[in-house]
Order: structure tokens, then C-alpha cells, then sequence
């Protein structure tokens, strides 16, 4: 089976995606909920948004709400 460039590209793509993905949901969940109350953050709300939006609200979480939380862990 010979792969051609766009196709090497999409899996490299996919891989990368679902890597930011599990990293993500790894990050989030363990994290105790006084730092998300702290940070003014629903963890419900952004489990179901990772769930559901997958890599891109992987990006998100890692762009809006794990900053939020890291101060809140740095302040308590």
C-alpha cells in the first residue's frame, strides 16, 4: 500500500489532533473543582465541550480555561 502525500498528511493531522484531545481531557479532568470555582470555570461545561468539539475545543480549553485554572493552582 503505497500513501501519498495528502494522505500522510491528514493521518499525521488526525494523530496530532486526537493527542491534543486526550491531553486535554487528561489535564481537565483530575483537576480538583475549587480551582475551577477559583477560576471562574464550569468543569462540567468544558468536559462536555471537549467531548464534543474534540481538537478544537482542546485548543480552546488550552487558550481560555487552563490558564485560568494554573493561576488558581498557583493561588491556593
Amino acid at each position: 500500500m503505497n500513501l501519498g502525500v495528502l494522505e500522510l498528511f491528514v493521518g499525521v493531522f488526525v494523530l496530532i489532533g486526537l493527542g491534543l484531545w486526550i491531553w486535554a481531557l487528561a489535564d481537565a479532568l483530575p483537576r480538583r473543582d475549587e480551582q475551577w470555582e477559583q477560576a471562574g470555570q464550569s468543569k462540567l461545561i468544558w468536559i462536555l465541550l471537549l467531548i464534543f468539539l474534540g481538537a478544537v475545543g482542546a485548543i480552546i480549553y488550552f487558550l481560555a480555561a487552563r490558564p485560568g485554572l494554573e493561576r488558581a493552582k498557583r493561588g491556593a
